[in-house]
């Protein structure tokens, strides 16, 4: 556990997995438990699953460190955010690009402000899809490849910007032909 007795500060603890996280056919459960007893003003409180990088020292940990997982609450001001985030490498220029889940429907107000413990939990799936539990309640749920902002797999079509009617465009849904005709056998 991990109890912060300073506002404003950055507070992390860190260790290294004992053998990479493979997940063909069982899902990937990330859960905790978030207590603000004391409410909470501007923070997060969630976990991140840090990428495997040659350079990684976990004794040099900070916000910038790569992340593949990031997850969990946080609030500012009157925003209250459940994040859930993750770093998809883009196969076509193999840079790497956060992809965010959409926001939940669910009014997420009263986790932050009882001043109750809550468990949070994410579970990932091995057939793409996700979802966001808060005390065991469905609070978000998707895609891992279409309903994550923007998407890994981008839409069929592409809307264009500088595409526009023409000028002299008829927007009546039926136009009279008078020159039409029935055939003499109708």
């Amino acid at each position: 556990g991990l109890v912060l007795k300073s506002r404003a500060k950055h507070h992390a603890i860190s260790t290294l997995l004992l053998r990479p996280f493979t997940f063909n056919t069982k899902p990937l459960i990330v859960q905790y438990e978030v207590s603000f007893q004391a409410g909470i003003d501007c923070g997060g409180a969630y976990v991140k699953l840090l990428s495997q990088t040659p350079d990684l020292d976990l004794d040099q940990f900070v916000d910038k460190t790569p992340y593949t997982i990031m997850f969990g609450p946080d609030k500012c001001g009157e925003e209250y955010k459940l994040h859930f985030i993750f770093r998809h490498k883009n196969p076509k220029t193999g840079e790497f690009e956060e992809k965010h889940a959409k926001k939940p429907d669910a009014d997420l107000r009263s986790y932050y402000t009882d001043k109750k413990t809550h468990l949070y939990t994410l579970v990932l799936n091995p057939d793409n899809t996700f979802e966001v539990l808060v005390d065991q309640t469905v609070v978000n749920s998707g895609s891992l490849l279409s309903d994550m902002t923007p998407p890994v797999n981008p839409p069929a079509e592409i809307e264009d910007p500088e595409d526009q009617k023409p000028e002299d465009w008829d927007e009546r849904p039926k136009i009279q032909d008078p020159a039409a005709t029935k055939p003499e056998d109708w």
